[in-house]
């Protein structure tokens, strides 16, 4: 209470317990719509995690084309 005996509201400290929620995704800004894709911050389409890695680099030993 203060000093004229109402309630004052509480401080916030910190974030909430589901904690930040996104609204716009962090690559491309478009809005997110799904609880899961608003908690991490990407879109389904934009996730790094979820992105397919590039192929790893192959060292083929093969003989030299005849006639150059």
């Amino acid at each position: 209470m203060d000093r004229d005996g109402r309630n004052q509201q509480q401080a916030l400290a910190g974030a909430p317990d589901d904690g930040y929620r996104h609204r716009y995704c962090r690559r491309c800004g478009k809005p997110l719509t799904a609880p899961q894709s608003r908690r991490r911050g990407w879109g389904p389409d934009c996730d790094p995690t979820r992105r397919p890695q590039p192929a790893p680099a192959r060292d083929i030993d093969q003989d030299a084309i005849p006639g150059t």
